[in-house]
């Protein structure tokens, strides 16, 4: 039965399927058998409010190497997996418990019982399941083989289809135009939770329809770190206030940050906040097919340098955006993993001092030539000046 609402056409996830069992076969592996809530949503299509929040119920997603995948969730959800998703063979979980045993019957059914199975172990994955359960499914199929399919998963996701780069950009202009009206609308006198409030506001009345990240910084940081969450601290003029913001449309997420003068900028504010805009502006350029994260370290390294400065001591100056907000890979000196087009990058190397937080992050997707912007409008060359 065609469904009545997917985010995605057949297709779609066709060719997800079709890329993962190349993988698989390269590893020699029969099966994913995948729990954790953001790979399920990926392969199936099925975008659960209540799977994020239910830690007793199982929602799983099983794909063979040779046969139609199958989807283990609640009878209240099947609904929701027939209108959003191609998914045909359903099983569902009545009771709260007896979820493992019910597992181990379904791949069994499913002539598992003897597979090599590929599963959440590794690199950047949690289980959506806890551990004693999964041991008690690996116990009772004690036949099977469960190996770390990490990488495929990693593998999968990172190259974004021109569909999922239309879905980043439009979650990146929401997101970066409701900053804009947030700086046009908010004043010394308020405090960073007043701020939160005419942010989320404006990104729900946009087309926002969640919240993965929201911080409100503003004043001198400490030397202990940031406080990212916003509080009742008032904003003052001769500070700065900055906004990290994530969201989500359709299920695809951006991850922008801007950072703005309350008042008019001093000359020491305005040179630092152009000068890591200048740094910024020279990562991105780094941004294309065959490039790697280690050219745009190189880049960012010579600028601290020439400044005698580091960076904030995170390990990373950037990071993949998709289905999560941070996501494979990092803009760090230890991926290798070479760009290619519709990869999508958020690039901020950014600083916490005595000026505040200074940060302007913008999200990109790699092409042959320059990286395409998916954020406009883009953060401003010159610190935006709040209550001016």
């Amino acid at each position: 039965m065609k469904p009545s609402f997917p985010d995605f056409p057949k297709q779609e996830f066709e060719h997800r399927y079709a890329r993962a069992r190349a993988m698989m076969a390269e590893q020699d592996i029969d099966a994913l058998f995948i729990t954790e809530k953001l790979n399920y949503a990926y392969l199936s299509g099925h975008r659960s409010c209540q799977n994020p929040i239910d830690k007793i119920r199982s929602y799983m997603f099983i794909l063979p190497k040779d046969d139609e995948p199958t989807l283990i969730t609640m009878p209240f959800e099947v609904a929701q997996v027939e209108e959003t998703t191609y998914i045909d063979r359903i099983k569902t979980i009545g009771g709260l418990t007896g979820h493992p045993e019910f597992i181990i019957d379904t791949l069994m059914s499913l002539g598992l019982g003897k597979a090599r199975v590929g599963a959440e172990l590794g690199r950047e994955q949690y289980l959506g399941t806890n551990v004693l359960s999964l041991r008690q499914i690996m116990d009772g199929l004690s036949e099977a083989e469960f190996v770390d399919a990490a990488q495929i998963l990693l593998d999968l996701r990172v190259v974004k289809t021109p569909l999922e780069i239309e879905y980043c950009r439009r979650s990146a202009e929401i997101n970066a135009q409701a900053q804009v009206h947030t700086f046009e609308n908010i004043r010394a006198g308020m405090t960073e939770n007043e701020v939160a409030n005419v942010l989320r506001a404006r990104l729900f009345e946009t087309g926002a329809e969640d919240l993965t990240l929201l911080c409100v910084v503003s004043g001198a940081t400490p030397s202990t770190g940031i406080v990212l969450l916003p509080t009742d601290r008032v904003l003052q003029k001769g500070e700065t206030v900055g906004l990290d913001v994530g969201i989500t449309y359709k299920g695809y997420c951006s991850d922008l940050a801007r950072t703005a003068s309350v008042g008019a900028p001093s000359e020491e504010l305005s040179e630092f906040y152009g000068w890591v805009m200048s740094l910024r502006r020279s990562c991105d350029a780094k941004l294309r097919a065959g490039n790697s994260a280690a050219d745009v370290i190189a880049v960012c390294d010579e600028y601290l340098a020439a400044r005698e400065m580091k960076t904030m001591g995170v390990g990373r100056v950037g990071h993949g955006v998709g289905v999560e907000t941070t996501e494979y890979p990092s803009l760090a000196a230890f991926e290798k993993v070479p760009f290619k087009n519709g990869m999508v990058f958020a690039c901020n190397p950014n600083f916490a001092n005595h000026f505040g937080f200074i940060n302007a992050e913008d999200n990109w997707a790699i092409t042959d030539g320059e990286p395409d912007l998916l954020s406009d409008p883009m953060a401003k060359l010159e610190i935006p000046v709040v209550d001016g």
